[in-house]
């Protein structure tokens, strides 16, 4: 099969995910599917994933049928499987299992498992929010003066809340917050991403 190429239509919400762990832009057809990219890419178990992957043929009801995932995901221990994302009032529907079930059997003779992810996995708050918070921050580039700096502060003391940190870095929270945030996407640092990111919250060096 062909790659699917997805287009903008009166019916579909077409959004981009700009992704540093896999250096392209992963392009989705929902906003759930929009929001399941904030978890793999922040995901330390999964090395890299493709949105709309090269699909494959299916029987159902004695018919060949076409599938392409949501996702094609691979994990760091090798496991590899597809998701596919559905809001959970049609992925507890019996048409739909019935579906899927023919699609993972299919899969699963590939070497692939299929996986399903509803809102119940994605729209997990405040871990969302905060996933949405680092990414806005995320970068690429090399580390600069300031994040060497901060770094430092981590060798020193350890723990240190965000408070803290805007206070010795000795800048503005407008450049330390930034600094601070790409840090911990490069996982550098980490932070309790269960819990709202706030003033008091504490970091550690990861």
């Amino acid at each position: 099969m062909k790659k699917r190429i997805l287009r903008n239509s009166s019916v579909k919400n077409i959004s981009r995910f700009v992704s540093i762990k896999t250096d392209s832009i992963h392009t989705v057809e929902s906003d759930l599917e929009f929001d399941a990219c904030f978890h793999f890419e922040f995901s330390a178990q999964i090395s890299t994933f493709e949105a709309q992957p090269i699909g494959f043929e299916y029987y159902l009801d004695g018919k060949r049928r076409k599938y392409t995932p949501d996702f094609l995901v691979t994990y760091y221990d090798s496991y590899q499987p597809f998701y596919e994302v559905k809001p959970k009032h049609i992925a507890e529907t019996e048409e739909f299992k019935e579906t899927f079930s023919a699609k993972k059997e299919q899969a699963l003779s590939m070497g692939n498992d299929l996986r399903v992810l509803t809102e119940d996995d994605i729209q997990i708050y405040p871990l969302l929010d905060n996933l949405k918070i680092i990414h806005r921050y995320a970068c690429d580039d090399r580390l600069n003066s300031l994040q060497r700096q901060i770094l430092r502060l981590f060798r020193k003391y350890g723990e240190l809340r965000i408070e803290q940190i805007v206070q010795y870095s000795s800048v503005h929270s407008s450049r330390s917050l930034p600094a601070l945030y790409d840090l911990i996407a490069k996982q550098l640092l980490k932070i309790d991403m269960h819990q709202p990111i706030n003033w008091q919250t504490p970091i550690w060096s990861a």
